[in-house]
């Protein structure tokens, strides 16, 4: 019985991305193939989207092929408009024969921008800055054609891409590119208790044109607008829940790269996201996340939660104190929300559960902790289920918690 109902899971699972992709433009797999000139072989590359986190990040895959040549790579994607998705600078390399492009990949960087039914790559140039030549003969001079054919194609050649099939990548990629440690351009979450934000453009050098856009959860707060004396310094308010905001460079202005700051004071402390740092030079974007907690009158909530019958669901022991609670509908986002408590404090309320997985980073206590979560509503399908995967570590515990206006669900954790 348990087998069927993970097979079942896994169905409805692949039914909801299968159904996203019919609806998402971008979401598939996309293919070109370039001939340099008319004897020559051609450079295929395959582009396969998946679905998008939050409705702005999509985690991609590039496959590269020419003659002997083989390269596939991960990269993150961040929507920038209806028409553009941001390219990201870092391509993690899965597989690389028989040698290996290293910085040539940042050619291909600025914009995918979708225009009848296909999408072509609109590059910001950076051929000027010295990394046009380096690597052409690092490896063995056997090579050079071939590597020459790339870096051309990668640097100048008009890349147009067709959609072949709807079908998102969905492999271990999507994790890595989303979740893991590597940097694709998105920083670490942070908490912001308060609900609105501090925010500001600074250059850091000198005002030379350069210009930047700035996304909210797919809403943009300005667009192509130039660094100078007069910028903005505005208060944003945050979405209940997860807040990604995307920046972009849109040029490189007269002194390369865009040197452009994204400053904010979150919760009386100030953090900034930076063009100048050195993974983020030259990018084309970065990604600042945020999380927002509601913070309702917490003692009618416990009120509520003891009123009701708490079932265990599961015991759980971890080997670190700091965890990330991975919440989400697998089935029809049906406006379920839940409060979630931590050894009898709210650190959650009001939490909308969404198809989009959204995450609550969690710090322990040593010894036991009692997770509790509670259902604010049954949303338009009784009861209020979700999809709870604990990340500790390297390693996740994925529980399904099913909840009632009459029933809490209950998760022990123990810090060894």
């Amino acid at each position: 019985m348990r087998r069927r109902i993970c097979l079942l899971s896994v169905f409805l699972t692949s039914l909801t991305l299968a159904a996203f992709a019919q609806t998402d433009k971008w979401t598939g797999t996309w293919q070109c193939s370039v001939k340099q000139y008319a004897t020559a072989s051609p450079i295929t590359m395959q582009l396969q989207i998946g679905v998008p986190e939050q409705g702005v990040l999509y985690p991609a895959k590039i496959k590269l092929q020419y003659g002997r040549f083989t390269g596939v790579y991960e990269l993150l994607l961040a929507r920038k408009n209806e028409q553009q998705l941001g390219i990201g600078k870092g391509k993690y390399p899965l597989e690389e024969a028989p040698f290996k492009l290293g910085i040539w990949l940042w050619y291909l960087n600025g914009t995918l921008d979708f225009r009848n039914d296909k999408i072509s790559v609109n590059r910001m140039w950076i051929n000027q800055f010295g990394i046009w030549m380096r690597g052409l003969y690092a490896d063995d001079e056997i090579w050079v054609q071939t590597k020459v054919m790339l870096r051309d194609f990668l640097y100048r050649d008009s890349i147009t891409l067709k959609k072949v099939n709807n079908k998102p990548l969905a492999d271990s990629s999507v994790q890595r590119i989303l979740h893991s440690d590597l940097y694709f351009g998105k920083y670490d979450q942070i908490v912001a208790n308060d609900s609105a934000v501090l925010m500001q453009v600074e250059d850091q050098e000198q005002y030379d044109q350069d210009t930047v856009t700035l996304v909210q959860n797919t809403r943009p707060i300005f667009s192509k607008e130039q660094i100078n004396d007069k910028n903005r310094r505005q208060t944003i308010a945050l979405d209940t829940g997860r807040n990604l905001f995307a920046f972009f460079a849109d040029n490189y202005g007269g002194l390369p790269p865009n040197t452009g700051n994204l400053y904010m004071k979150i919760d009386g402390k100030e953090y900034s996201f930076d063009f100048r740092d050195r993974p983020n030079a030259y990018a084309t974007f970065v990604v600042a996340d945020l999380y927002h907690p509601v913070q309702p009158a917490k003692n009618r909530l416990t009120t509520i939660a003891e009123q009701r019958t708490t079932t265990p669901v599961a015991t759980i022991k971890v080997d670190t104190a700091n965890i990330v609670l991975e919440l989400w509908d697998e089935r029809v986002e049906d406006g379920d929300s839940i409060s979630l408590s931590l050894n009898g404090k709210w650190i959650a309320t009001g939490f909308p559960v969404r198809n989009n997985i959204q995450k609550i980073p969690v710090k322990l206590q040593k010894g036991g902790n009692v997770l509790l979560f509670m259902a604010d509503n049954l949303g338009r399908i009784p009861p209020n289920t979700s999809v709870l995967r604990i990340r500790f570590g390297r390693n996740s515990k994925r529980l399904g918690i099913n909840t009632d206006m009459h029933k809490n669900s209950e998760i022990r954790i123990m810090v060894e």
